[in-house]
């Protein structure tokens, strides 16, 4: 039974999120409280033993006592209050700092793992929780030496009070064990379910067009109730091992207290013990009877944290057997000169790419083109290092990119994508997350040709966009991303479909910002528009996973059965 909770302690401080001088500082003001409430039973004692043989100076002296105590008792009560705040708060932010850097770093399975509702609900309701952990442990540990001490206490007085006690407090704690066993099991089938919930909600708030203009409302409310009868099931059983654990402690406990004072008075009545031992009993009593109470309390929410830990484990330690690894090389002397050499990739039983082989050079701008599903996403997904080659090599500068560390390689390679997201803050803040100084925003911004926009805005770069940018347009927004692009100074800049949903004058505005930009990065695009394949210095063409043309427009257009194709 109590290897269980020692699992649990055990599994939350191989978290992490600890700072060790507010876990001894905790530790300390618990212990204290605990140590120092003990003293308060044998001066209460002492007082009515004193004032029933008249003496009153010893009795007034224990009282001093019991005022002293009572005191550091409220000091020490006072000071593990502060000792928590600050340690949960510590938790707190550490647990959700934690888990946005590792989120930030997963390859695309992580993804397909781990739900978006499930990251959600763990990174704000179990963190959440979970902060309180460190001081329930440390209440629980001193709780139980108050129990241990009490008990001793009353061996000293009467060996059948002592075993009593032992037994009793024995059954309770294997009773609530069970029951809290049983409920951790339906808790879990409980959140499982409430994941299932969220994740319908958030995909109807994502695509209430299509559910508007489709009437999907009634089919999905049906889902919803499926969820929901699932949810209520496991909620329901979780609630009756739940009520067990809050009904059958009290009962049990109230039994024993009523026990032990018939077993007090008759002692006295027969004239074995006097009445401040009576005072000494029941106080002890007393004590394990409350610190029984609170100890099964914590054990209970201890239980109920164990899933909630899990989770949060499932986060921080999430590993799959093809999780990439990089290596340690700091070279930032990036120029940008890439190289395919017989690459394949294999992905989910399908071969994506066959034997590709190319090379571009820096300062240069290369179009990828092919028909949906040729490999054209493939090629940039390896060179964002989302997966790894299945054979074959991919360099920069002629150093295999995985051997680059993390840092040095997200610098030197970016993407904008069709679609790039926004954040729910103002233009200068989303900058700001690549680069702070706000005149290498704005020249980021000038040479992207928004700045003049942005200055129009009420609130020029203050200006506050909606949650992805809703607020603008997508052709000012696509500008912001790239100027976001341009102040990581990454040497290769991979463009994804950016001017799909573009305007016209918008799209030429684009590929105008794209000639510039050569000039110092290497640009590579995935693009289904003939206006940028013909400024394209180079075109490589991708079809079910092979490279089968490459040149520039007018020569592919003339000797290229694919190329032709495509501009069809």
């Amino acid at each position: 039974m109590i290897k269980t909770y020692f699992d649990i302690a055990r599994e939350y401080f191989k978290l992490g999120a600890n700072n060790k001088k507010l876990l001894v500082f905790l530790f300390l003001t618990s212990f204290l409280r605990s140590t120092t409430i003990l003293t308060l039973p044998f001066f209460a004692s002492k007082i009515v033993k004193y004032a029933t043989i008249s003496d009153y100076k010893m009795a007034f002296i224990n009282l001093l006592y019991l005022a002293i105590c009572f005191v550091i008792y409220n000091i020490c009560h006072h000071l593990n209050y502060v000792a928590y705040a600050k340690n949960a708060t510590y938790v707190h932010n550490d647990l959700q700092r934690k888990i946005l850097k590792k989120v930030s770093k997963f390859d695309e399975n992580f993804s397909k793992d781990i739900s978006s509702s499930f990251l959600i609900n763990t990174a704000f309701n179990d963190v959440g929780k979970v902060q309180q952990i460190a001081d329930l442990v440390f209440d629980a540990i001193n709780y139980f030496i108050n129990v241990m001490v009490s008990m001793i206490i009353l061996f000293t007085v009467n060996i059948y009070m002592g075993i009593f006690s032992i037994v009793l407090s024995t059954i309770t704690l294997f009773l609530i064990t069970s029951n809290l066993r049983k409920r951790e099991y339906y808790l879990g089938l409980q959140r499982k379910e409430q994941d299932k919930i969220v994740a319908l909600i958030g995909q109807v708030i994502d695509g209430s067009k299509e559910v508007k203009a489709f009437n999907m409302g009634d089919d999905l409310h049906k889902h919803l109730t499926l969820y929901k009868k699932d949810w209520e099931y496991a909620y329901k059983t979780k609630r009756k091992y739940q009520d067990r654990v809050h009904t059958t402690l009290p009962m049990i406990l109230g039994i024993g207290k009523i026990l032990i004072y018939c077993f007090s008075i008759f002692l006295i009545l027969n004239g074995n013990y006097e009445v401040s031992m009576l005072i000494l009993v029941i106080g002890y009593y007393d004590e394990i009877v409350s610190k029984n109470e609170k100890l099964y309390k914590i054990l209970n929410n201890l239980s109920s944290y164990q899933i909630r830990i899990k989770r949060i484990s499932t986060i921080l330690n999430y590993s799959t057997s093809n999780m990439l690894e990089f290596g340690k090389n700091m070279n930032d002397n990036i120029y940008g000169n890439i190289s395919f050499e017989n690459v394949n990739f294999t992905y989910e039983d399908k071969q994506t790419l066959k034997d590709v082989s190319f090379d571009i050079n820096s300062n240069t701008f290369t179009a990828i083109v092919g028909k949906s599903g040729s490999g054209k996403s493939t090629i940039f997904r390896l060179l964002l290092r989302l997966y790894k080659c299945t054979s074959g090599s991919i360099t920069i500068d002629g150093t295999d990119i995985y051997e680059y560390s993390t840092d040095v390689y997200s610098s030197n390679v970016s993407i904008v994508t069709q679609k790039p997201f926004i954040f729910d803050m103002s233009i200068k803040e989303n900058l700001s997350l690549v680069d702070s100084n706000h005149e290498n925003q704005i020249a980021a911004c000038k040479r992207v040709g928004v700045h003049d926009f942005i200055m129009s805005l009420p609130n020029g770069y203050n200006t506050k966009l909606l949650r992805d940018a809703e607020n603008i347009s997508s052709g000012q927004k696509q500008l912001i991303a790239l100027a976001r692009t341009l102040l990581s100074k990454s040497e290769i800049l991979l463009f994804d479909e950016v001017t799909s949903t573009l305007d016209l004058n918008t799209s030429k505005h684009v590929m105008k910002v794209l000639k510039d930009l050569k000039k110092d990065h290497t640009i590579l695009m995935i693009t289904h528009k003939p206006q940028l394949m013909k400024i394209a210095d180079d075109i490589i063409v991708i079809d079910d996973g092979k490279l089968v043309g490459r040149g520039m427009h007018h020569d592919l257009l003339e000797n290229n059965k694919y190329y032709r194709n495509l501009q069809k």
